[in-house]
């Protein structure tokens, strides 16, 4: 029985994890809302483990273009909760970190204040690139679903749990990766927007 017990608390401490739910928001608000949206590929990761704090992994991102928001430095550092240590892994409901090598847009919700996972909407605020057989970059959801268009004006719903893409976004899982929308051709449409809106 007291075997038993140790090793019920040793197992607790040594991996804890936390349940999350996330809210469906649309690109309007994530673009409207968010701090920074920059395009960058992932040079670095590394987790972090702060004294009295859990551990949280580190993400460099190499910064290629800024789309809305102010920022002057080459990289930036992203913080997301959660990471394994030596022995210890805290797990964290829903988070998908950015890997080694990605390249995308990413939405950042604040710079001012360190959050469970950085970016607007979770999953919703990252899209990755893939290329397409010409070699040209194109947009794809954080989980790798082509994004074949977008929407402003979208339709105001009742207020439920995130499946991973914010409203006003078109994916089709059964789409080619050329049918996606071209890297650049997804910037331009952010910046008319962002523009429409002064």
């Amino acid at each position: 029985m007291t075997v038993r017990l140790i090793g019920f608390i040793l197992g607790f401490w040594l991996t804890v994890g936390l349940a999350t739910s996330v809210r469906e928001v649309s690109l309007e608000e994530m673009l409207t809302r968010s701090d920074l949206v920059f395009e960058g590929e992932v040079i670095a990761v590394e987790v972090q483990e702060v004294p009295n704090l859990r551990p949280y992994t580190r993400i460099l991102f190499r910064v290629l273009d800024v789309i809305k928001g102010s920022w002057r430095e080459p990289t930036i550092a992203l913080d997301f909760l959660g990471g394994e240590v030596g022995s210890k892994r805290f797990e964290v409901a829903e988070m998908d970190y950015p890997e080694l090598g990605e390249h995308g847009i990413y939405f950042v919700e604040s710079l001012r204040r360190r959050l469970v996972h950085p970016l607007y909407g979770w999953s919703q605020g990252r899209f990755i690139t893939r290329p397409d057989k010409t070699g040209q970059l194109r947009i794809h959801s954080a989980s790798g679903q082509p994004v074949v268009g977008i929407q402003w004006a979208t339709q105001k719903r009742p207020k439920r749990l995130s499946r991973g893409v914010a409203q006003g976004v078109a994916i089709r899982s059964e789409a080619l990766a050329e049918e996606a929308l071209a890297l650049e051709e997804f910037k331009r449409r952010l910046r008319r927007h962002l523009q429409e809106q002064r």
